[in-house]
């Protein structure tokens, strides 16, 4: 790695870094759960960091060669951290989340997690499907911005239109885990979208991916 990479480098893990730090303080501040307006506050923990890397992939060479030279193995591996869905399982079975909500949310990041648990070693061996591989990338895609729709509709604010006469998602915006939707599921929407690029084309660093037969 030359020196533009490793600045490159030390300049992404600062930035996820002040994100995290920015999380947490909001988070323990209660800035998240805004149940007297639209919750402005969660979406610009979402947006802004996710226009902030588009804007850096747009502008940085450096930055395109580091995001590029993140390996599949990695980017599908991360969300092994996904299984963290079956605390929504077991806070809806508690009654601390809403059915609508910790039923398909939980369950479908149990399914994206699992799916990346079978697709690793395929992945380390360089005989990955890339058809498997896409429509596991896009359910889990789906999955987190289904989390971001139904946890503001379940919500306590005046976007929860689902939540009347039922258990809101208060919980998702109580820290720690207020974490969850300001921090781990924008990065994750951001490693799917790496991972639809690096299918669409390939580079020598990652892995062969297989082309599915016809």
């Amino acid at each position: 790695m030359d020196g533009n990479g490793r600045r490159t480098r030390n300049l992404t893990v600062s930035a996820l870094a002040g994100w995290f730090v920015a999380a947490c303080v909001a988070g323990v501040m209660g800035s998240i759960n805004e149940p007297t307006r639209p919750p402005l506050v969660l979406l610009a923990f979402v947006a802004v960091p996710i226009v902030g890397c588009v804007l850096a992939c747009l502008a940085s060479r450096s930055f395109r060669a580091f995001a590029d030279g993140l390996s599949l193995t990695l980017l599908v591996g991360s969300h092994l951290w996904r299984f963290v869905g079956l605390g929504f399982v077991i806070a809806w079975l508690m009654g601390s989340l809403p059915a609508g909500f910790g039923m398909p949310e939980g369950f479908g990041d149990i399914i994206a997690a699992a799916g990346a648990l079978v697709l690793l070693p395929a992945l380390r061996r360089g005989t990955a499907s890339r058809g498997w591989l896409l429509a596991w990338n896009t359910w889990g895609f789906i999955d987190l911005l289904s989390a971001i729709t139904m946890g503001v509709l379940y919500s306590n604010g005046p976007l929860g239109l689902l939540s009347a006469g039922t258990m809101t998602t208060r919980l998702m915006v109580t820290f720690p885990v207020s974490l969850i939707p300001t921090f781990f599921v924008p990065l994750f929407l951001l490693l799917h979208a790496l991972t639809f690029r690096k299918i669409a084309t390939p580079t020598p660093c990652l892995p062969p991916v297989r082309q599915t037969s016809s």
